[in-house]
């Protein structure tokens, strides 16, 4: 039989249960779980699919860079459209001629420049017409040593030339004028139209061709130059 004086007495009664502690985020622990462990990395599967991912995506950017590569070269080739180049490729034929005072001069001795060789005759009407062109080009990279102009007359006779320089008020012309003996190195070249101007990179390479007359005094020639030196 229950004892009445054990009901009456206060804090007798029984304590209600209280429910688990919750976590930081309110939620109760499971059992066998640590709340504070990091979450487990990609499985092994999982780094290979992420390696497949790049290594494709590698592939594409290289085949899309290729692809992209003639538009930029079309691009570089920009400023000196206006003048019509035809495209070289390939070294430039080696070749020595003369001075005015009969010296050899040589292609390779320029080596490391961008070279501008033009071919003209004292005898060739549009040559005529070009040199003052010529000139205004060769005046305005005056003291740039990275670039040279060499004028090679295919003339017979060297004695021709002077005098045409007299004529023309060129005797103080930046160009180099220069005298080929044989009248074959142009041929070389790939033409025997007159006047034609070729572009030979600071490697020796051949770069652009440029068959018969141009403006070279305006500044879409000057910018064309300019693009070539900057490659």
């Amino acid at each position: 039989m229950t004892d009445p004086d054990k009901l009456d007495k206060p804090g007798m009664l029984d304590k209600p249960v209280m429910p688990d502690k919750p976590d930081k985020l309110g939620m109760p622990e499971l059992d066998g779980v640590d709340p504070a462990a990091p979450v487990v990395g990609l499985t092994g599967l999982g780094v290979v699919a992420h390696l497949m991912f790049v290594l494709v995506g590698g592939i594409l950017v290289f085949f899309f860079a290729a692809a992209l590569m003639p538009a930029l070269r079309s691009q570089g080739a920009a400023p000196c459209r206006s003048l019509e180049p035809e495209a070289r490729t390939g070294p430039a034929p080696a070749f020595t001629v003369q001075d005015l005072d009969g010296a050899p001069v040589a292609l390779v001795d320029f080596a490391g420049k961008l070279v501008i060789v033009n071919f003209w005759a004292t005898w060739c009407e549009p040559c005529i017409r070009e040199w003052p062109q010529l000139d205004r080009l060769a005046e305005r990279f005056a003291g740039r040593d990275e670039v040279v102009i060499l004028a090679i007359s295919v003339d017979s006779d060297p004695k021709l030339i002077a005098p045409f320089l007299e004529r023309m008020s060129l005797t103080d012309t930046r160009v180099r004028v220069l005298w080929d003996p044989k009248q074959e190195v142009h041929k070389s070249f790939g033409t025997d139209k007159l006047p034609d101007t070729y572009f030979v990179g600071r490697a020796g390479q051949l770069l652009h061709a440029f068959i018969n007359v141009r403006d070279w005094g305006r500044p879409a020639a000057y910018q064309c130059v300019e693009s070539m030196l900057a490659e």
